[in-house]
């Protein structure tokens, strides 16, 4: 195939060799002779051609008389003029030596341009699933993933992106899920969220649009702190249960304890504080 496409890319470039592509039979007729007391092959005898900018004639014994020489079977005549309108005339190889290099350009171009096997980026995109299949990745976490794996960083980079345009990978999704998960199962603040998140390689972006959705609830009963009153609920909830494990120890000891509770898991310290009232209010020493 890389050889037909050769042909075609050298008549896109020398038109002028188009009777010489046609002249020479790429399959030769086969002629088959009786003799010896079993059939043989013959090739069909070999015609001598050349071209002059589009004029094309049979090589014959007039045509041969009228050359100073004889050309060799790997070489052609070709008819010109230099920069000064002279005409002349000088030898170079044949168009089959021009169509093998134009061959090898071809599949260098194909390699160039595709930059990457097939069989390359199926061993990649299966290898992305099997981690896939494992646990949720960052766009930034899949890549050093498979970079590990000593696959070539444009394969990587060529199943990433067809991965993200269908939709298997996805930072924002990804942040709100890691966000809710962590503020619902360990009671983890914005602030640590985000730090967390941008480790993992999240945009800024997209690690505040996931805090906002998770801490604010999508409604505006925002606090004076930022979150929502029912995050402020389940923080108090949560902070309470450390604040009656420690009821047997002194109300500053108990008051560090909680401190360094939410402190430890990314809160404000105006959230901190308003916990930390709360929780004297409501249950005093």
């Amino acid at each position: 195939m890389a050889a037909m496409a050769a042909g075609r890319r050298l008549l896109q470039l020398r038109p002028e060799l188009r009777p010489c592509l046609r002249s020479r039979a790429l399959i030769p007729y086969p002629s088959w002779t009786k003799g010896m007391g079993r059939f043989r092959y013959e090739h069909p005898p070999r015609r001598l051609s050349s071209c002059r900018h589009g004029d094309f004639e049979e090589g014959n014994a007039a045509a041969k008389d009228k050359q100073p020489w004889r050309l060799s079977s790997d070489e052609q005549l070709i008819h010109g003029k230099d920069d000064d309108g002279a005409s002349k005339k000088y030898m170079r190889k044949n168009f089959a030596d021009e169509f093998a290099q134009l061959s090898l350009e071809e599949e260098q171009i194909d390699d160039e341009m595709g930059g990457i096997s097939e069989s390359v980026v199926k061993d990649v995109a299966k290898a992305a699933v099997e981690l896939l299949a494992s646990r949720s990745f960052t766009v930034s976490e899949l890549r050093k993933k498979l970079r590990a794996k000593k696959f070539p960083d444009n394969a990587v980079d060529s199943v990433i992106a067809d991965f993200k345009s269908r939709g298997m990978l996805n930072d924002g999704y990804y942040a709100e899920s890691f966000s809710r998960s962590r503020w619902l199962s360990s009671t983890w603040g914005p602030k640590r969220i985000k730090q967390a998140l941008r480790q993992k390689g999240v945009p800024d972006a997209e690690v505040d649009q996931a805090t906002r959705r998770v801490f604010q609830d999508g409604h505006s009963n925002q606090t004076m702190y930022g979150i929502s009153e029912d995050s402020m609920d389940h923080l108090f909830a949560q902070a309470a249960k450390q604040w009656q494990r420690g009821q047997s120890l002194p109300l500053e000891n108990r008051r560090a304890r909680v401190v360094r509770w939410l402190q430890y898991r990314g809160f404000s310290w105006a959230v901190t504080n308003a916990i930390v009232r709360k929780l004297e209010a409501k249950h005093p020493p």
